[in-house]
């Protein structure tokens, strides 16, 4: 093999893990979105037309922004994991993710869990890559679930009670939030 030929394939090694990382970023900035209540952070997730399936609404995008929105500031907090994404391309410009999801959180005296995947198709424009489509399929849920029994003898846990971008924690990762 020579270098030349050596030098392309490398390089095109570097911009797939580079474009696997940012497809990963997103799934993650899907979650802090939903959890800080920033519809900012989430227009970063997806193109303006993405077409969304998540059972209860079918649509696009720049529709369910304003739903999402006013679900998530209507409950007391919310906590949303993406796993184990799957990632594969189709060309250079589209890759098929599919991840796990398990998302809920405390409603008063009890919680919610939901555990299902998300199907996305994620496109890169312009060099940036953000999901086209998104299909999400629960799995199972859980209501109404005790807290004590979720949270045993952690009375007194740190919680934030201020879910906005406002926070002061928001956004500060990589800083000492401790002080």
């Amino acid at each position: 093999m020579d270098i030349a030929h050596e030098l392309t394939v490398l390089r095109r090694e570097i911009e797939r893990l580079t474009a696997r990382e940012s497809i990963r970023q997103q799934l993650t900035r899907y979650g802090r979105g939903h959890e800080w209540v920033d519809v900012t952070l989430i227009d970063e997730v997806f193109w303006e037309d993405a077409e969304l399936d998540f059972g209860f609404f079918k649509g696009v995008w720049r529709d369910y922004r304003p739903i999402l929105m006013e679900i998530e500031r209507n409950i007391e907090g919310s906590f949303h994991l993406s796993a184990s994404a799957q990632i594969e391309f189709e060309n250079d410009d589209c890759a098929h993710v599919e991840c796990y999801g398990i998302a809920g959180g405390p409603r008063g005296e009890s919680a919610q869990l939901y555990g299902g995947r998300y199907f996305h198709r994620f496109e890169r424009r312009g060099g940036i890559w953000r999901s086209a489509r998104c299909c999400y399929v629960m799995d199972w849920k859980l209501r109404g679930v005790d807290e004590s029994l979720v949270n045993p003898g952690l009375v007194g846990v740190n919680r934030v009670a201020d879910r906005s971008p406002n926070h002061p924690w928001f956004r500060r990762m990589g800083q000492d939030v401790t002080g």
